[in-house]
């Protein structure tokens, strides 16, 4: 159960579930979505982290998805839906990665904040590239306007389970 609930397994459980969501789609998501909802159900159960430390994130996600949706930015062509399916999924396990995987930065916003401007668009961008989605905009400013997104998202998702983090950092110290 250790094993499971290690930074090193949620830092791998992520990548895996990050590929079955943007190169399998809906083609991998009856796979997928009920990993991803069972491994989020098991940090809940364990008390790794709390029911509003996942919905946050994901809801203030998925509202800058669709913004970027609506204005034109992304393009989905699996789904009626404003946001696919699978980037719901794909949310919550993020989420997962904010008390875990991803903590060592939590504590340091300007560091989450750099990594959130670089690092993410390459992630969309990666996505884009597989077919996931379609940049409706010019490439470079989409990738920026994520960026800059990002940079804001990152360090307020970590401020949210911030309470939580200093508390289960403190433990491992």
């Amino acid at each position: 159960m250790q094993v499971l609930l290690s930074k090193p397994f949620n830092l791998i459980a992520f990548n895996c579930m990050w590929f079955g969501c943007v190169a399998g789609r809906d083609t991998t998501l009856w796979f997928v979505a009920p990993l991803v909802v069972s491994y989020a159900s098991l940090l809940l159960y364990c008390g790794k982290t709390k029911f509003h430390h996942l919905f946050l994130p994901i809801v203030i996600g998925l509202c800058a998805d669709a913004s970027l949706t609506l204005a034109g930015m992304f393009q989905f062509s699996s789904s009626g839906l404003l946001v696919p399916f699978w980037l719901m999924v794909l949310w919550l396990a993020f989420s997962t990665t904010l008390e875990s995987s991803l903590a060592v930065i939590g504590g340091y916003k300007w560091v989450a904040a750099c990594a959130g401007g670089l690092i993410v668009p390459l992630n969309y961008a990666v996505a884009e590239r597989l077919g996931a989605v379609s940049f409706g905009q010019d490439y470079l400013l989409t990738l920026i306007t994520i960026g800059v997104i990002w940079a804001a998202l990152l360090p307020l998702f970590f401020w949210i389970v911030e309470e939580n983090w200093k508390h289960n950092h403190a433990a491992y110290s």
